[in-house]
């Protein structure tokens, strides 16, 4: 039996929780996360935390962001952390033989490794074979999770990716790159799919989620917003409302939203 998971709740019925892209922000992903358990146990259920990837990059926090992920991976099993871009370049970068050194460059100062970088006190190591070094050894837990990462979680009715899914193709033949990096070909598409598609990768308009017939957009941008979302989702798939951490000035309120398909 996994270390913190009693008999009792391994019997329980779980409540998907999709988070969308939390880019550093610890600060919203830790009361966000209290709230999920706060939630299932008021429905004596489990949570199912499913991350739905670009942990780190462009907030300060994304090594406390990945404790956090981490710990719940741990606690409660079912839970699952899916590959974003972000992600996946910084797992590149710690594990490559041979670094890139422009295209380091580029994800250091324009796309948000400056700051994952500083949250790992990784800046002032010589090297990035160095930096890598240190951080395959001190932090052997986020490296795990983040080599582990899923492209993709298929439940009955729902599936949940970072970016979204190519439109002309079937579920179980989505190239991993899409599922990471698309965005116009599967935003734009308004024909029926075989599943709703939970997802983030693309920044809402107005920081609201954005819902529509075969998908449901849930990045509302929580490193320049302020706002970091969940969508949970009853283990029967019928009943779905939103939880949304929000910062003001230095509070952060947890409050929670209908969602409709």
């Amino acid at each position: 039996m996994p270390v913190g998971v009693s008999r009792k709740e391994q019997r329980l019925p779980h409540v998907t929780y999709a988070i969308g892209d939390v880019h550093g922000r610890a600060d919203l992903l830790e009361p966000l996360l209290a709230a999920i358990v706060a939630d299932a146990h008021a429905s004596d259920a489990e949570p199912r935390v499913l991350f739905l990837g670009d942990i780190v990059d462009r907030g300060p926090r994304s090594r406390e962001a990945m404790d956090l992920v981490c710990d719940t991976l741990t606690r409660w099993p079912r839970s699952r952390l899916i590959r974003g871009n972000h992600d996946a370049y910084f797992l590149d970068f710690m594990t490559a033989d041979h670094v890139d050194e422009e295209r380091f460059g580029r994800w250091l100062m324009r796309i948000g490794g400056y700051q994952t970088m500083e949250s790992y006190d990784l800046l002032s190591v010589g090297s990035v074979r160095d930096a890598a070094a240190i951080f395959r050894a001190n932090h052997p837990r986020h490296l795990q999770a983040l080599m582990d990462a899923s492209p993709i979680v298929v439940d009955n009715r729902f599936a949940y990716v970072h970016a979204g899914i190519d439109p002309t193709r079937s579920i179980g033949a989505q190239a991993p790159k899409d599922l990471m990096m698309i965005r116009d070909r599967f935003l734009d598409y308004e024909g029926q799919l075989s599943h709703i598609i939970v997802h983030g990768h693309t920044p809402t308009l107005d920081s609201v989620p954005d819902s529509r017939p075969c998908r449901i957009g849930i990045d509302t941008g929580a490193y320049t917003s302020g706002k970091l979302t969940c969508l949970a989702i009853s283990a029967d798939e019928r009943n779905l409302h939103f939880l949304f951490a929000t910062a003001s000035g230095e509070s952060i309120e947890v409050t929670q939203g209908e969602a409709n398909e």
